[in-house]
């Protein structure tokens, strides 16, 4: 099985912490790089080259619905799970129009969750 490269991108430290142990923990993913801002992530799109990009919808600067939309122009295989501690059915329409893949609220964020994002998104696994 190809190890899926991921891209954590929220403005709390403490949150891409909790992150990188819950994708350390998991053989099916790699970190490849962690961004406080939908700024610095699309600095880093290409040379961390993510198969997946874990990003919040709020942060200072750009938030994560913009950054989504230029992720998916520059990269449209790229897989992009919005994370927010609002409910998903309690965000504005932009975030389910913005290109995502999957929005995930933070407090059900779990290595399956992670898993089920990326069987259903992913490229086929040709292992």
């Amino acid at each position: 099985m190809s190890r899926a490269r991921v891209l954590a991108v929220d403005d709390v430290a403490t949150f891409r912490r909790t992150l990188h142990t819950l994708l350390r923990t998991n053989r099916r993913f790699q970190l490849v790089g962690d961004a406080e801002s939908g700024e610095r992530a699309l600095a880093m799109l290409e040379d961390c080259a993510p198969h997946l990009v874990l990003m919040d919808i709020r942060m200072p600067g750009m938030g994560g619905i913009a950054a989504a939309r230029a992720i998916k122009t520059r990269r449209p295989c790229t897989v992009v799970a919005l994370m927010s501690t609002t409910h998903p059915s309690e965000l504005s329409a932009e975030a389910a129009t913005c290109g995502a893949n999957a929005i995930v609220w933070k407090p059900d964020l779990r290595a399956g969750v992670l898993e089920a994002i990326w069987l259903r998104h992913g490229p086929p696994d040709t292992t």
